[in-house]
């Protein structure tokens, strides 16, 4: 009769051990999960830049002017001044 209590108190033991271990992996989890999320929107966010051929400024990629070589310019007036000097 004592063996049984022995086994059964070290089963609910050990099941409660197993319980904490997986909420403590789940909230690992979780936590990872957002710090993840949190660096694919900032990834997201970030744009490349490009350097203005004339001026040699850094401009958003998405507001630089291409010509038809594919040089950027952060401006339609730096691409005018571009094309009279060459």
């Amino acid at each position: 009769m004592i063996v049984r209590l022995i086994v059964f108190v070290a089963i609910f033991f050990i099941g409660w051990w197993l319980y904490r271990q997986f909420i403590i992996f789940k909230q690992g989890q979780s936590q990872q999960g957002s710090k993840n999320k949190g660096q694919s929107k900032k990834e997201a966010s970030q744009e490349s830049m490009v350097r203005c051929a004339e001026c040699q400024t850094f401009t958003p990629r998405s507001h630089a002017i291409h010509d038809q070589e594919a040089r950027a310019f952060c401006s339609a007036e730096h691409l005018k001044a571009f094309n009279q000097k060459h």
